[in-house]
């Protein structure tokens, strides 16, 4: 069951119970930006016993603040709380970046009467800029007092550019996994997605957690891409309030469909993105290798280019793979879009037509299906196209 939260989906969502026991939302506005907007740029997220907590994140090698307090607390293994903003991402902003994160862990922890590092600290928005603690400090006392069972509420105001909220939620037996992410660019995540906390009132300790949500980012925010840059601060966390005993398989899949979904509607919102792109590599030596190969055309600014204007130029595809640095023979590559034979054997396919192809290419969903011919694995990348409104929206950022 997914759900985009309007004023009605949130009460159908309260009214089947599909908010995880022991967890509890809220938001604020503490025009983060500076720029006197009054939209909600704060979130709380409160768990009113210990959680087990895992966490996954970025893997680029210049880490935002909250990310590097967050890997420590991920590693200790438990949370009370989390703590988000939107508007500026706390990187590249130094010994005072993680000092400013602090302050306002320790005042989120002195009002909910938890310790400060039981609070988790999100943070997204433009990089190199201080976090603005004299506005945010006055709000988290106004955090604490509006919490209530509404997630609609944290997963808007962890929005930039994203163009609706983004929350799944299952129902697993007596269980309930809940899911919230934030993310349309600056996304080749190769660890999660750029901010996500997924929840459950099941009872999972810290190694099971951890296998379960490592093992769930693979063939799902690592197989996302929509412009292959890896952001300073990319962050899963998962928690578990353990309220519910419930059959640990059954948990592992509700899990892994909450994080599938998630990333998914990440692609449908990809900065201007005006078609989504399933590209399929199979019959590779290794999945590694067909990931490689995968994430080569994905993030091919040629074929995402052609993808926007519908031009049947599958050469570009071709050049990617052989670019990809896995070593295929292009004598063995075959090539099929939305089910249509464009490559047989490394050459264009018997009867193909350019016309034919531009028809296709037209739809808002594009399968692009790539056979090797080595071998028997295979792996599916998600991205999407590249248009004009994509280069507006990042020329813009912080103007």
């Amino acid at each position: 069951m997914s759900l985009w939260l309007g004023q009605e989906v949130q009460a159908v969502l309260r009214g089947r119970g599909m908010t995880p026991k022991g967890f509890t939302f809220s938001a604020v506005s503490a025009d983060v930006k500076g720029t006197g907007g009054t939209r909600p740029d704060m979130g709380l997220i409160f768990c009113d016993r210990e959680a087990v907590v895992s966490g996954v994140f970025t893997t680029n090698l210049v880490k935002a603040a909250p990310v590097l307090i967050c890997m420590e607390q991920a590693a200790r293994g438990t949370l009370r709380a989390v703590l988000a903003n939107a508007g500026n991402a706390n990187a590249c902003t130094g010994e005072e970046g993680l000092e400013a994160a602090r302050v306002l862990m320790t005042e989120a922890a002195r009002v909910l009467g938890v310790k400060a590092d039981e609070v988790a600290p999100l943070s997204t928005g433009v990089i190199g800029v201080k976090l603005p603690t004299e506005r945010m400090l006055p709000k988290v006392a106004d955090l604490a007092r509006s919490l209530a069972v509404d997630p609609g509420v944290f997963a808007r105001c962890i929005m930039t550019t994203d163009t609706f909220p983004k929350i799944v939620s299952r129902k697993i037996g007596k269980a309930t996994v809940l899911g919230m992410a934030k993310g349309a660019g600056m996304i080749a995540p190769d660890m999660a997605t750029t901010l996500a906390v997924v929840l459950t009132d099941a009872v999972i300790d810290k190694q099971g957690l951890d296998i379960i949500t490592r093992n769930a980012i693979v063939h799902t925010f690592n197989a996302v891409t929509i412009d292959g840059d890896t952001s300073t601060n990319d962050t899963l966390l998962a928690l578990a309030s353990g309220y519910v005993a419930d059959n640990i398989k059954d948990i592992e899949k509700g899990i892994f469909e909450v994080i599938q979904e998630l990333a998914m509607l990440i692609v449908q919102d990809g900065e201007g993105a005006t078609k989504t792109v399933t590209v399929k590599v199979r019959n590779a030596r290794s999945e590694s290798e067909a990931r490689r190969v995968g994430m080569a055309v994905a993030n091919s600014m040629l074929v995402k280019t052609a993808l926007f204007g519908a031009d049947p130029n599958w050469g570009r595809i071709m050049a990617a793979i052989g670019y990809s640095k896995v070593d295929i023979d292009p004598a063995r590559v075959g090539i099929e879009i939305s089910g249509y034979p464009v490559v047989r054997s490394g050459v264009e396919a018997e009867g193909f037509s350019e016309d034919a192809l531009h028809e296709l290419l037209k739809e808002k969903s594009i399968l692009i299906d790539i056979d090797l011919g080595l071998g028997p694995e295979t792996f599916t990348v998600y991205t999407t196209d590249l248009s004009y409104d994509y280069v507006k929206i990042n020329s813009e950022y912080r103007t």
